[in-house]
């Protein structure tokens, strides 16, 4: 996907890498690029769409329950399975945010593509700490929020 994005300078046209967990996920090699290039892109592209959406408390709100999942099921991994519908659930919840004009489809794209490969506890903690490099990223990046 290509995206449009101007910060402070003039308009670039900028090419999403493809959100891919794992480089080897038999050996449960995480792609080395996952954590620092691919969530920094993300969140540079997303932070420069409409400033009356993705806010980030909005978008925390997503993280928030991503984390509350994260925090119910460390302990007993074993129940990941039973929880993984409700976690896919997050994926309506992205819909209504989009349809109520609180987020743009490129967050919502982002969320998706990874709540997709999640299949796995092994999947999930990957998307996590996705997340949670986004947000970091994405707290740099719009700093007025």
């Amino acid at each position: 996907m290509n995206y449009k994005v101007q910060q402070g300078g003039p308009q670039q046209t900028l090419r999403l890498p493809e959100i891919k967990f794992w480089s080897d996920k038999e050996k449960k090699l995480v792609n080395t690029t996952l954590f620092s290039e691919i969530a920094f892109k993300y969140s540079e592209i997303i932070s420069s769409k409409d400033k009356k959406k993705n806010k980030r408390s909005q978008l925390r709100k997503f993280y928030d329950e991503v984390l509350f999942f994260y925090d119910r099921l460390k302990g007993e991994k074993d129940k990941f399975q039973q929880f993984l519908p409700y976690i896919k659930l997050i994926r309506a919840k992205l819909y209504y945010s989009l349809g109520r004009k609180h987020i743009t489809d490129e967050f919502r794209t982002m969320v998706e593509s990874c709540l997709n490969q999640v299949e796995t506890w092994d999947d999930f903690e990957v998307f996590k700490n996705f997340f949670e490099a986004f947000m970091g990223y994405y707290r740099y990046h719009r700093k007025d929020d």
